[in-house]
């Protein structure tokens, strides 16, 4: 994705939440915001944590049946990444939102309830975009 495409989708992110912008309880309600920046790790809102236990939880846990899916990426773990494997993380996350691979197409065949929803991207890349300026902050 390039630097450009990022900088726009960031833009518009923010400018959609001008009048929506949650409280920094609801955005941070596990881990306060500067415990999660003293600490340097990804945090995963209430908010976000709702889409993923909805739409992502089934296929990429340590549990899951898909092979596949739970060697690419285990959703527990994300806390816990160092932070080169968050900067990994957060710009594949930001191609799979921009690119609509997830869920793929195959699993949606059968669960069509999975599919993300705009207000759902939306949310994924917002948070995508704070963690990645949280990210550069350092």
């Amino acid at each position: 994705m390039s630097k450009s495409f990022k900088l726009l989708l960031v833009f518009v992110c923010v400018i959609s939440l001008a009048f929506t912008i949650p409280s920094e309880k609801e955005v941070y309600t596990s881990v306060s915001k500067k415990e999660a920046i003293q600490k340097g790790k990804i945090t995963i809102p209430e908010n976000v944590k709702a889409i993923i236990d909805n739409k992502c939880m089934g296929c990429h846990k340590p549990d899951s049946r898909n092979k596949k899916a739970k060697e690419k990426l285990q959703w527990e773990k994300v806390p816990k990444m160092n932070k080169e494997e968050q900067a990994n993380f957060i710009a594949e996350m930001f191609e799979v939102l921009e690119a609509g691979k997830m869920p793929p197409k195959k699993a949606l065949e059968r669960r069509p309830q999975m599919k993300l929803n705009l207000e759902e991207e939306r949310v994924l890349l917002m948070w995508v975009a704070a963690e990645e300026q949280r990210l550069k902050a350092k």
